[in-house]
């Protein structure tokens, strides 16, 4: 559980990096940080739920993803609402033309990317466990 909260840490203050250096421009900086956040995400909560009883092993695989993909809906969330209160303030105090959100197409990209990123580390967490 550990590193992935390290991980995630280093995703979420890579984000304030990006915005600062107008890394958002380019395509692939978004998608990586969302497959990754999926992938590491998907490793917490698949070490949160390592003791939790479940009916069976799909059951518990269908958990992560469902808890990964919940968190990823919740981020979307968030960057609508940081697009709307903080794109003004960022610029004006601290001269960062911040990006938050883009259009649909976008926001359903990044929410595939959680999905993709959590179905990844599902299928080398059951590999490693054969």
């Amino acid at each position: 559980m550990g590193k992935a909260i390290l991980f995630l840490t280093i995703i979420f203050f890579s984000n304030f990096i990006g915005m600062y250096y107008g890394m958002y421009s380019y395509w692939w900086f978004d998608t990586t940080h969302h497959f990754l956040g999926g992938f590491f995400v998907a490793m917490l909560f698949g070490a949160y739920f390592a003791d939790t009883k479940f009916p069976s092993k799909r059951f518990r695989w269908l958990a992560v993803i469902g808890a990964t993909t919940f968190i990823g809906v919740v981020w979307e969330f968030a960057e609508y609402a940081a697009s709307q209160t903080l794109i003004e303030p960022l610029y004006h105090n601290f001269g960062i033309r911040a990006y938050f959100i883009g259009d649909l197409n976008d926001t359903i990209k990044d929410l595939l990317m959680d999905i993709v990123g959590a179905f990844s580390w599902l299928a080398i967490f059951v590999r490693q466990r054969k």
